[in-house]
């Protein structure tokens, strides 16, 4: 199990203090290792993994989709995810 690559993202999310709205933005990673991508919260076996794909929302953000038998998880990211979407197909091609 070898870390091949990382991709950070964001995460936001709304906070409530006093009766005062705010947005809390944070910076998560993925991981992909030799047999399986890693979230926060979950951890699929490349076998799970159908797919990597990229959308660009704005010039500043773009979406990072992981398809997976489950479902598609939805990722927004600020830097290019295009090392990490390659060394997938390239680990995914080899098996």
């Amino acid at each position: 199990m070898e870390l091949i690559c990382s991709q950070a993202f964001m995460k936001k999310e709304r906070m409530i203090e006093d009766n005062q709205q705010f947005t809390v933005e944070s910076e998560e990673y993925l991981y992909l290792y030799s047999d399986k991508i890693v979230t926060p919260k979950r951890s699929f076996g490349l076998h799970q993994v159908l797919d990597v794909t990229k959308k660009h929302l704005s010039a500043r953000y773009i979406f990072l989709y992981l398809h997976t038998i489950e479902g598609v998880l939805t990722f927004v990211v600020k830097s290019s995810p295009d090392p990490f979407i390659s060394h997938y197909r390239k680990i995914k091609e080899d098996l």
